[in-house]
């Protein structure tokens, strides 16, 4: 099984298409006007942008490793890669004519989420390290 996902992951361009493109779709969710009429919800008493931002850097940093993954030390870059994105994001939004706002714990999902990801990478792909 091994085999064959070493053997997909190979496949580094299709990759690499789809993390620009899920870089500029987390770029336009990230920039993008808030809704007004939008509800705030709770998962689990935790907000819920803060799971939506978890989950969306965990899965950015997935995608960095996948396109990255012929590079030496793949998961790591793509923690540094998910988090510069992420961290120039939460900082753009500091801006006040797009309407957005600066939060911390965005930041910190953010992390967590590249954190938790570089983890699973390292943890089942260790032989890529090795590259």
């Amino acid at each position: 099984m091994l085999k064959r996902i070493h053997h997909w992951l190979q496949a580094h361009k299709f990759f690499k298409t789809v993390a620009i493109f899920a870089t500029f779709f987390v770029i336009y969710l990230s920039l993008k006007p808030p809704n007004s009429e939008e509800q705030p919800w709770n998962f689990l008493f935790i907000r819920g942008d803060l799971v939506l931002h978890f989950t969306c850097y965990l899965g950015l940093t997935g995608l960095y490793f996948s396109a990255l993954y012929t590079h030496e030390k793949a998961p790591f870059k793509a923690f540094i890669y998910a988090l510069i994105v992420g961290t120039l994001l939460e900082f753009t939004q500091l801006l006040p004519f797009l309407n957005r706002y600066f939060d911390f714990l965005d930041l910190l999902a953010n992390l967590l989420g590249a954190l938790f990801a570089w983890r699973i990478c390292n943890r089942f792909f260790y032989y890529s390290n090795r590259i």
